[in-house]
C-alpha cells in the first residue's frame, strides 16, 4: 500500500491491494466487460487531444482523467496487460503534452485559471486524480514529477489575492466545482509534504468554505439541509449540485487527514449523515430536477430526494456521476471512522442504481436511472471520441464498478473486515503471515454464507463481519459454535488465534420487506409501495408481467413482510427472482438490476408500484 508521509491521523479500516482479491461471479464479469467494450474502443488519444490541440470545449478535459482513474483501478484488480499497454501509452501521451512549466490544460492561457467556459480547474482535478490512480497501480515516476509539475503551476495561479481566489472561478455554482481539486492536492500534499498545496487547501476549506455564496462547510454545522446550501432563494439560481459538492466533501477528508484537525472529520460526517437522511433514494443514489432546486444542472441537483422520490413531477433523478461519488465519499468515510452503516450504503448504492446502469455490453451507463419505465440513452453531456459516444457518466461509472475490491474485504489495525459477501477469494499477509480467506456463498439469492479463514500457520488476530442494518436477525457461528450480542448496524468482532481450516458461519436475515413512499410534497406520489430483499430492491418486468404496472396489494405474513417464495426466469442477470403474493393472486419480481436489461420497450418495469392506497 501507498505511504502518504505527511499524514497526521490513521484509517480504521485499510483497502486491499485489489490484485488481493478475486470474485468468481457476476461481479467479476463485470468488470473485465469493460476492458474490452469500453476502455479498448475508446481512443484515448482523442481526449489528449483537448489538452494537445487547446480545443477548449466546455468540461470535455474531465474525460481523460475519468477514463484513466477507472482503467488504472481496474488494471490493479485483473493485471490485464493489454489494459496496462493503453494507460501506459495514454498517459505517455499526456505527458508529452505537459508544459514546461507544468501547464496541463485545454484552454488558452490567457483564460486560465477559470477557463473560456469556467471548467478549468475542474479539468486539471480529473487530470490529477487520473494520474494519481495510476501512480498507485504503477509507482511511476514519471507521473509524479507531472502531478507535481501540474499542481505548482496551479498554486502560483489560485489562491489569496493577488492570485485568483478559487470563488472566483467555476461556471455555474460559484466555486464549487472548481474546490472539488482539494482532494487530489491533499493527496500530494499527503505524499511530498510540500507547503504550498496546504496554502492551497487551507484557501479553499478556511479562507473561502469552497463557495463565494456561502461557506459550504460551515453551513453543515449550522444544520442547512443539503438543497438549501447557496441559495439566495430562486430556485432556477440554486447551486445545491449534488455531485460537486460532494466532491468538495471528499477532499476535506483528504484535508482532515493532512491537518488532522477533528472538526473536519465531524464536518464531514455531519454532511453524510444528512444526504442519506434527506437525499438518498431506496436505489442508493439522490438528486433530482424538481421540486425544490430548479438551477443548472437539470437532475443533477439535492431536492430533498429521499422524500420525494416518488414525486410524479420528476422528470429525471439519481445522476449516476451522483451515485459513484456518494459511493466513494462513503468509501472514504467508512476507512476513517469504521462505521459499518456506510459499507451498507456502498452495497446499496452497487447493487441497485450503479449495477442498474451499467449496460449488459459494459459500454455505457445509464445517465439517469429511473424506477419505473424503460433504461434509456438520454444524456445530459456528452462527446463524440471518434465514432464512441462518450458521456461523463459512462467516463465516471467504472470509477464505482473498480471501488467494489477496494471495499469487500478491508484490512483493520488488527486482522480483516469482511463488508461484502458475494463469493471470493482473499490472500493478504497479516504481520508478514499470508492468510487466506474464501467467501462460499449464493449471495445475494440466498442469505447463508461460510468465510473460510486460513493461515499457514495458528495466527491470533480479528475478523469482523459486517452486520448489516437491515438484517435484524442475523446468526454468526465460528466452527459451529453460536455466537452471541451481534446486533444489526455494526460489525461483529471475532478475537482469537485463528488455524487453517476455521469456519465462520453467516446466516442473514433476507425478508422481503415492503416499503412504503415517502410522503414529499406532492400527494399523488403517496400510494406506491416497493420491494427490498435484503440490498435487493425488486422490480416488475414487462416480459415476465405484461400487467407489470397496475396496483397491487401486498399479503403480509406474520413479520408484517411479503409472503414470498424463490422461482427461476430466463431474464438475463436475475440474481433474484421471487413469486410475491398479492390480494389478487402472484406476482413476479425481480433485481431492479436486472430489470429493463434489454434496454427497449419489451422489457418496461416497475419499482415503485401502485398501490391505490392498500399497501
Amino acid at each position: 500500500m501507498l505511504t502518504l508521509p505527511y499524514t497526521k491521523c490513521q484509517d480504521k479500516l485499510y483497502p486491499l491491494d485489489p490484485r488481493d482479491i478475486s470474485f468468481n461471479n457476476n461481479i467479476d464479469t463485470r468488470i473485465r466487460i469493460l476492458i474490452d467494450n469500453l476502455y479498448k474502443r475508446v481512443d484515448f488519444s482523442k481526449l489528449v487531444d483537448y489538452f494537445r490541440l487547446k480545443l477548449d470545449p466546455f468540461a470535455a478535459g474531465e474525460f481523460w482523467g475519468k477514463m484513466l482513474r477507472s482503467a488504472s483501478v481496474i488494471y490493479q484488480y485483473t493485471r490485464d496487460e493489454s489494459l496496462k499497454a493503453v494507460i501506459d501509452a495514454s498517459v505517455a501521451d499526456m505527458l508529452s503534452v505537459q508544459a514546461e512549466d507544468g501547464e496541463i490544460s485545454t484552454t488558452p492561457r490567457q483564460a486560465q485559471p477559470n477557463g473560456t467556459h469556467g471548467s478549468d480547474l475542474w479539468e486539471r482535478k480529473y487530470v490529477l486524480l487520473g494520474l494519481w490512480a495510476y501512480y498507485e497501480a504503477t509507482m511511476s515516476e514519471d507521473a509524479l514529477r507531472a502531478m507535481v509539475k501540474l499542481t505548482d503551476y496551479t498554486a502560483r495561479q489560485v489562491g489569496a489575492p493577488p492570485k485568483t481566489p478559487i470563488t472566483e472561478t467555476g461556471w455555474a455554482f460559484y466555486g464549487i466545482e472548481s474546490s472539488s481539486i482539494l482532494e487530489p492536492i491533499m493527496k500530494l500534499y499527503r505524499l511530498t509534504g510540500r507547503e504550498e498545496y496546504l496554502r492551497l487547501g487551507r484557501h479553499i476549506v478556511e479562507e473561502t468554505g469552497a463557495c463565494k455564496r456561502q461557506n459550504i462547510f460551515e453551513a453543515i454545522r449550522q444544520g442547512t439541509a443539503p438543497k438549501d446550501i447557496g441559495s439566495n432563494g430562486n430556485p432556477r439560481e440554486s447551486i445545491a449540485k449534488a455531485y460537486e459538492m460532494m466532491s468538495c466533501f471528499e477532499g476535506l477528508l483528504e484535508y482532515y487527514r493532512a491537518t488532522g484537525e477533528a472538526r473536519w472529520l465531524e464536518i464531514a460526517s455531519e454532511f453524510v449523515a444528512k444526504v442519506i437522511e434527506r437525499e438518498i433514494t431506496l436505489l442508493g443514489s439522490g438528486g433530482a430536477d424538481k421540486p425544490y432546486n430548479l438551477g443548472p444542472g437539470v437532475g443533477e441537483q439535492w431536492n430533498d430526494t429521499a422524500f420525494e422520490q416518488t414525486n410524479p413531477d420528476i422528470g429525471c433523478m439519481m445522476e449516476t456521476c451522483v451515485t459513484i461519488t456518494y459511493m466513494k465519499l462513503c468509501h472514504q468515510l467508512l476507512r476513517l471512522n469504521g462505521d459499518s452503516r456506510l459499507a451498507d450504503q456502498i452495497e446499496i448504492s452497487m447493487y441497485n442504481t450503479l449495477f442498474g446502469a451499467e449496460k449488459p455490453t459494459g459500454d455505457y451507463f445509464e445517465y439517469f436511472p429511473r424506477f419505473n419505465g424503460v433504461r434509456s440513452s438520454k444524456v445530459n453531456f456528452t462527446a463524440n471520441i471518434g465514432d464512441f459516444p462518450l458521456s461523463c457518466c459512462t467516463a465516471n461509472g467504472p470509477a464505482g464498478i473498480g471501488l467494489i475490491p477496494m471495499t469487500a474485504v478491508m484490512r483493520t489495525e488488527r486482522g480483516i473486515a469482511v463488508n461484502f459477501f458475494e463469493a471470493a477469494r482473499v490472500s493478504c499477509e497479516l504481520d508478514g503471515l499470508p492468510v487466506n480467506i474464501e467467501i462460499v456463498s449464493g449471495y445475494p439469492a440466498l442469505g447463508q454464507l461460510i468465510v473460510k479463514v486460513n493461515p499457514t500457520a495458528p495466527k491470533y488476530f480479528d475478523v469482523l463481519i459486517r452486520v448489516p442494518a437491515w438484517s435484524a436477525d442475523t446468526s454468526i457461528a465460528v466452527n459451529g459454535a453460536e455466537q452471541s450480542n451481534v446486533r444489526a448496524g455494526e460489525y461483529y468482532g471475532i478475537s482469537r488465534e485463528w488455524t487453517a481450516g476455521d469456519e465462520i458461519c453467516v446466516t442473514l436475515d433476507m425478508r422481503c420487506e415492503i416499503i412504503p413512499a415517502p410522503h414529499g410534497s406532492n400527494r399523488k406520489g403517496d400510494a406506491f409501495c416497493a420491494l427490498r430483499y435484503g440490498p435487493i430492491v425488486l422490480s416488475r418486468d414487462k416480459r415476465l408481467d405484461p400487467m407489470y404496472a397496475s396496483p397491487v396489494t401486498i399479503v403480509r405474513g406474520e413479520d408484517g413482510c411479503a409472503v414470498c417464495e424463490s422461482v427461476v426466469t430466463d431474464i438475463p442477470d436475475a440474481r433474484v427472482a421471487l413469486r410475491v403474493k398479492t390480494t389478487d393472486g402472484y406476482i413476479t419480481v425481480i433485481n431492479y438490476s436486472a430489470a429493463g436489461s434489454s434496454w427497449d420497450e419489451s422489457s418496461e418495469f416497475c419499482t415503485w408500484m401502485p398501490t391505490g392506497g392498500d399497501n
